[in-house]
């Protein structure tokens, strides 16, 4: 494999940079998308070869806006009186 090098090109957002698809469910996926890194060099025959690579993030929000924790159970008997049963 051989190694080409790239000068680093300074990348910028312009307008937004998140899609969001909605499901037939009513689900909504969220995907943002960035430019993790950016190069440009010259080719031999003079022409401009460019390099990128991207970094996405998806975030789903399910229609119900419901959604569960896992929690330790709580001790039953934490705030009981000593000798008193019910």
């Amino acid at each position: 494999m051989t190694e080409v090098e790239y000068d680093y090109l300074e990348t910028k957002v312009l307008g937004n940079n998140n899609i969001v698809f909605k499901l037939e469910d009513g689900t909504q996926v969220i995907v943002t998308v960035d430019i993790a890194r950016a190069g440009k060099r010259k080719k031999p025959d003079g022409t401009d070869d460019y390099h990128f690579e991207f970094r996405n993030n998806v975030k789903i929000k399910p229609a119900s806006k419901k959604f569960k924790v896992k929690r330790p159970i709580a001790n039953p008997n934490k705030n009981a009186v000593k000798g008193y049963t019910r």
